[in-house]
């Protein structure tokens, strides 16, 4: 009785019909903060989410089965109704940004859906609602701050304290364990670059982080500034047996212990920074604009402060894409909002490696250093932001003059897999 008071007085507060307020379904109001706190040992959190101002009441939240103790707004309580895995509020029409605040229960999930009781978490692509309130679509930002109490002794938690520029909700997470921290170095810049490692892994680390800084230096310097804080790295996670590779989680990006020492993988997770995260991608069919960007940037910028390394990255992708990549796979959907990242099967190796080699390609037409021209007027044009990738095809042409339409054609639409040269 008291919420439907509270929403009452809050109608009226607002000049608005007297009736009480319901809970309204409004997906399309946006999360601009999320303040999380989380007590590990409990598997308790409280989530405490700034919406924007919105024309229409209501607002939405994905929650999983997460269980959702009473919604407050400035201590009192806010009407809300869950189906399913949503959680409608009622919330007024607001000129101003409104906060609630919400504890709630987690569950451990295993298979990279939430928290994991191993001690890290991983909500990509879209399980973020397993872990705390929240917009899981990629092109919605928010900024973040984290606090995590009940570690045991003897362990550490790595995490950032803040995200303070616009983040996907995906890339925010943390990893407990028996943390050795190894600073590899500072950029230009004045970034602090590390390797959080567990024990046993120094050898792993110092090998997979040899050109960590030079290569983070080459980003900063080459596309422009990094968003999210001046101290990052990669941190070594014992992800289950069979899983390799890393997760975007800057500014402490993940990286499966296996794959610790593997120098690519950190690089690509770094460059994470600059697009995937410092750009979001508009829709998951724009997934090419991430992991494509990504994987070329790693390999540039190791051609670049690691020739050597340089080359064996690239003699890999070729191996990738005459081994790995099939001609059902696809690569970048023409569509918005349309396929299902994983049940549409686009998380492949496709989007990847051809997305790397269509950026090759220009580069072998246009000249290395003119592609890096075209991403960082991207980046500086869309950083903080979702961006699309024919967006990137109009900055190709608007830079360069060349029109890149029948490269992406050949690289990211047709089913037929090129063989690597220059854009036509």
């Amino acid at each position: 009785m008291r919420s439907i008071l509270v929403a009452a007085v809050l109608v009226a507060a607002c000049g608005d019909d007297p009736a009480p307020l319901e809970p309204t379904a409004n997906l399309a109001r946006e999360i601009i903060d999320t303040k999380l706190s989380f007590d590990v040992t409990a598997k308790r959190g409280t989530a405490s989410i700034t919406f924007s101002p919105s024309t229409e009441p209501g607002a939405s939240l994905e929650v999983g089965d997460l269980g959702i103790d009473p919604v407050t707004m400035a201590g009192e309580y806010v009407v809300s109704a869950q189906t399913g895995a949503q959680l409608d509020l009622a919330l007024p029409a607001s000129k101003e940004p409104l906060t609630v605040d919400i504890p709630f229960g987690y569950n451990f999930h295993e298979g990279f859906q939430g928290a994991s009781s191993k001690g890290f978490t991983l909500i990509w692509p879209y399980y973020c609602g397993n872990l705390f309130p929240c917009h899981s679509q990629p092109a919605d930002g928010t900024t973040f701050s984290l606090d995590l109490a009940g570690v045991a002794d003897g362990q550490t938690a790595v995490f950032p304290p803040a995200i303070e520029s616009e983040a996907p909700s995906y890339q925010i997470a943390w990893s407990i364990g028996a943390y050795t921290e190894l600073d590899l170095g500072t950029t230009t810049a004045g970034t602090l670059v590390s390797i959080w490692h567990l024990p046993g892994e120094d050898a792993m680390a110092a090998q997979g982080g040899a050109n960590l800084v030079a290569a983070f230096d080459w980003f900063e310097k080459t596309l422009g500034p990094y968003q999210f804080g001046n101290h990052v790295g990669t941190v070594s996670v014992a992800w289950p047996r069979g899983a390799f590779g890393g997760m975007e989680h800057h500014p402490r990006w993940h990286v499966g212990s296996t794959a610790l020492s593997d120098e690519e993988t950190n690089v690509h997770e770094a460059a994470h920074g600059w697009f995937g995260d410092g750009i979001r991608i508009e829709c998951w069919e724009d997934f090419v604009l991430s992991e494509g960007t990504v994987t070329y940037l790693a390999g540039r910028a190791l051609d670049v402060v690691a020739p050597t390394v340089g080359a064996t990255v690239w003699s890999g992708y070729r191996n990738e894409l005459t081994t790995s990549i099939t001609a059902a796979q696809k690569v970048w959907p023409q569509s918005c909002g349309v396929v299902d990242i994983v049940k549409d099967n686009l998380f492949t190796q496709a989007p990847y490696i051809r997305g790397a080699f269509f950026y090759r390609g220009l580069a072998d037409k246009l000249g290395p250093d003119m592609v890096d021209q075209v991403l960082a007027t991207f980046y500086q044009a869309h950083m903080g932001k979702p961006a699309t990738m024919q967006e990137m095809l109009d900055t190709i042409h608007t830079v360069t003059g060349y029109d890149a339409t029948a490269c992406a054609k050949t690289w990211l639409l047709d089913a037929a897999i090129p063989t690597p040269g220059p854009c036509p």
